[in-house]
């Protein structure tokens, strides 16, 4: 590779070339770096590495002469789900079936090419179709019809009661789920809906492991779900959760500070299938790219995309969207927007929004007001409106005992603390952390 001056992209562009020839699938174009440290590659692909390196060199070479003959060394980190942008979406479905539920297990975070790899294969061609098993059992449309159902009700609970009550219960629907599309038998017509299931359902179950902290288990259900998207049937309801998919990952990303990631997820999620994307889809991409640009503090990407989704949602239709977009309106971009200003350093302008969003009466997405509540509290703390700040946290412990969300508790007691130690003597902080034992 040295003599050549290649490095491990180059080398798999010209494999991809020598597997187009004889009709194999080409190899992710990050493939290679595994191999630079020590790793060989698959039994499938090996010859094919073997004849370009030979081709190019002069020399005829075999697998003893890059050391690919020896056995392979046993590894603790080698499965599918270590290694989630090198597997297939049957292997990572049959994989995530073992008694241990996702947060419970341990992986490393993924970033780079590792977390963006299963993401930029969507924008790729030639992916084999995931086949239903020969002899498994028939799914009937009214079983499908249940999934579909269970699939809504964990995106519902999760949204009024956040992710630690129903982690557990979400966790089983999607390796059930999962079960289902790996050992049964379907139709065309079931097999999409069960797809379409599980990659709405890998939104849902990610994002609670998102907002409960267990990060890299979150990136390896989103993954999971992103490699059955490839090997799906092509149809409406299966781009369109492959999309919210994408968004989610992506705001992830942005949480996390991996801004790059971010930024390719919504690349791929907005050209990967651009006529397939509803106006209320494009104005959820815009929603996470608020988000991105305020981490970033891109205050002028900020403003854009807070046109741009305000723009979007004012074209829609909404009975020609899917269900799951219909949680967003103009108060929401309000919020997302405030939270940005805030992570940007502009407290100051995100006041305005926040309180907007945090004033709205009604029991619906009591996680989302307690934190946008709470986020109110911390921009009225940095520009010193402390009586402001305490009637914002009251509000969010109101909320508290009715979510379960790591995330957003979290961001509660750093607001709290943030008050006792700077300003416990004003009269309005003690009164707050007099009443905070009882809120809680």
């Amino acid at each position: 590779m040295t003599r050549l001056g290649w490095g491990p992209e180059q080398l798999i562009a010209r494999v991809n070339q020598h597997r187009a020839r004889r009709g194999s699938v080409p190899l992710h174009c990050k493939t290679g770096y595994p191999w630079m440290r020590g790793d060989r590659p698959s039994a499938d692909a090996i010859g094919d590495v073997l004849a370009v390196l030979s081709q190019y060199t002069g020399r005829q070479l075999t697998p003893s002469s890059l050391n690919w003959d020896r056995p392979r060394q046993r590894r603790r980190n080698r499965t599918a789900l270590d290694n989630p942008y090198e597997a297939t979406a049957e292997e990572l479905l049959r994989e995530t079936q073992g008694d241990a539920l996702m947060h419970r297990r341990s992986f490393i975070l993924l970033s780079g090419a590792a977390a963006t790899a299963p993401a930029l294969d969507l924008l790729m061609g030639g992916a084999p179709a995931l086949a239903a098993a020969q002899d498994g059992d028939k799914v009937s449309s009214k079983l499908a019809g249940t999934v579909e159902h269970a699939v809504r009700q964990a995106r519902e609970h999760d949204d009024s009661e956040g992710s630690a009550s129903t982690l557990l219960w979400a966790g089983g629907i999607w390796q059930n789920v999962g079960k289902l599309i790996a050992e049964s038998r379907y139709d065309t017509a079931e097999g999409i809906r069960l797809h379409t299931a599980y990659i709405e359902m890998s939104e849902t179950y990610g994002w609670m492991l998102f907002d409960a902290g267990h990060h890299p288990q979150a990136q390896r259900v989103y993954q999971t779900g992103l490699r059955v998207a490839r090997e799906a049937e092509h149809a409406p309801g299966i781009h369109h959760g492959t999309v919210n998919l994408l968004a989610s990952a992506a705001y992830q990303e942005s949480w996390l500070g991996q801004y790059h990631e971010a930024a390719t997820l919504l690349e791929v999620a907005e050209n990967r299938n651009p006529q397939a994307l509803t106006p209320r889809l494009h104005a959820v991409l815009e929603m996470r790219r608020i988000a991105l640009a305020g981490q970033q503090g891109d205050t002028e990407a900020l403003h854009r995309a807070d046109g741009q989704a305000r723009t979007h949602l004012a074209a829609a239709h909404d009975s020609e969207e899917p269900w799951w977009t219909l949680w967003l309106d103009s108060s929401a971009i309000d919020a997302q927007t405030g939270r940005a200003l805030l992570a940007a350093h502009h407290p100051d302008l995100a006041e305005p929004y926040l309180a907007g969003r945090t004033v709205l009466t009604g029991d619906s997405y009591p996680r989302d007001r307690m934190l946008f509540a709470s986020e109110l509290a911390d921009a009225r703390l940095q520009t010193r409106d402390i009586n402001g700040a305490c009637t914002a946290a009251r509000h969010a412990l109101t909320l508290a005992q009715h979510v379960g969300s790591h995330r957003v508790h979290h961001h509660l007691t750093n607001v709290t603390t943030t008050l006792r130690h700077h300003h416990g003597n004003h009269p309005r902080v003690r009164t707050l952390l007099t009443d905070l034992p009882h809120a809680v």
